[in-house]
């Protein structure tokens, strides 16, 4: 079965929100149903990005 495709704004707002204080990277993962190992790989790819340079 195929997983849930994310554009690349929303894969650096899904990192973004996971800095964020008091959020944990469990809890963003649980809430947008993506895996830990999914969250890191994206933060290794994505992460100095900001949403405008992604364009």
């Amino acid at each position: 079965m195929k997983g849930k495709r994310y554009t690349m704004e929303q894969k650096i707002r899904i990192l973004r929100k996971g800095e964020q204080r008091g959020a944990t990277i469990t809890d963003v993962c649980r809430e947008h149903q993506v895996s830990e190992q999914t969250f890191h790989r994206w933060k290794r790819e994505f992460g100095m990005l900001e949403i405008d340079q992604a364009k």
